[in-house]
């Protein structure tokens, strides 16, 4: 029983945050797109008659209310909270389509590059962190240690030109755009992958270091345990709880890095239906996606967290941010495996 109410207790919080963060971003989002200026019901017949707005005012109140955007703002909020609450993200007023058909479209094509994103920056931070233990000098590991900077300060935009003129124009080797040609998903996640991959670094390895500094790592290279041995029994498993946090936070990243790579690489998905339906002032479709947005990112979140009190039972007692300040450790026993 008391185990149930302390799981209660440490699940609670964290549904209330997640539903915080949705309605504030609703909030929020409603309050940009409702008082910009200008009409973006008026600017979308702009854009479709060529620049044409002269509609008869019986007409005009009837789109309002098809696309949701009559009344006074106050009831606007409240007749969206309404529809989101039933899964209704509205019509695009751009299209005429409804926004969750739109987001159902593309949001496969953004999954798989981000999908693919993800492994990629993990196997770089694995990778590099393995390098930097390896290091048999100190100038070395501290050249190793300087590459996030580089990679999170390159523009993905420069990354993404710069791999379409080797591996495209050069070499031929893989397609420069699209979203159905075989390969078509490598470059853009590879574009997306090198910052991620690069904050992932910083943060595993510097985990790594210093747990290579405890006790029962010293241990086991007094007992000429292989290095190999050393980084996947003992210092991977140290790296793990602040590398789960990251990668609760990168989602954030790669849902804004699909805007730029999926335009440099004309590529249907999230992100470039994201910058359309900013050019067009289509508000249904920018309000859907960022709440889209929104709402994964907190899952994501609320999966870390749960996953945390899984994986370290310390942070259900004392809370997720002094789990952070202690590393688990590692047995003696394990030491001498």
């Amino acid at each position: 029983m008391n185990a149930t109410l302390n799981a209660l207790r440490y699940i609670a919080p964290k549904l209330a945050q997640f539903l915080f963060v949705v309605l504030a971003t609703y909030t929020v989002v409603f309050l940009l797109v409702t008082f910009l200026p200008g009409d973006p019901l008026l600017a979308a017949i702009a854009s479709k008659s060529g620049g044409d707005t002269v509609v008869d005012p019986e007409t005009l109140e009837r789109m309002r209310e098809q696309y949701g955007l009559a009344g006074t703002p106050w009831e606007q909020y409240w007749h969206r909270l309404g529809m989101l609450a039933q899964g209704d993200l509205g019509i695009s007023i751009a299209t005429g389509q409804p926004v969750a058909t739109m987001i159902a479209r593309a949001l496969p094509n953004s999954v798989e590059i981000a999908a693919i994103a993800l492994v990629i920056a993990i196997i770089i931070a694995v990778v590099f962190s393995f390098l930097a233990f390896l290091a048999p000098t100190r100038w070395l590991r501290n050249l190793l240690l300087q590459i996030p900077p580089f990679g999170v300060a390159i523009p993905a935009f420069l990354t993404g030109l710069l791999l379409i003129s080797f591996f495209s124009f050069t070499l031929g080797w893989l397609p420069s755009s699209g979203s159905r040609q075989p390969g078509s998903a490598i470059l853009p996640a590879i574009t997306l992958a090198l910052p991620v991959g690069a904050i992932l670094f910083q943060v595993f390895s510097a985990a790594v270091l210093e747990a290579q500094a405890s006790q029962h790592v010293f241990t086991a290279v007094a007992k000429g345990v292989p290095p190999r041995r050393i980084f996947t029994a003992h210092l991977l498993r140290n790296a793990l709880l602040p590398t789960i946090t990251v990668l609760g936070l990168t989602i954030g990243y790669l849902a804004a890095g699909t805007a730029v790579v999926e335009t440099v690489f004309s590529r249907d998905g999230i992100g470039r239906m994201t910058v359309n339906a900013v050019l067009a002032r289509d508000v249904n479709v920018i309000q859907g996606i960022v709440l889209m947005v929104a709402a994964v990112y907190a899952t994501v979140n609320l999966i870390v967290d749960l996953a945390y009190g899984v994986i370290d039972p310390r942070t259900r007692r004392s809370g997720r941010s002094a789990a952070r300040g202690t590393q688990p450790e590692t047995s003696q026993k394990e030491a001498s495996a």
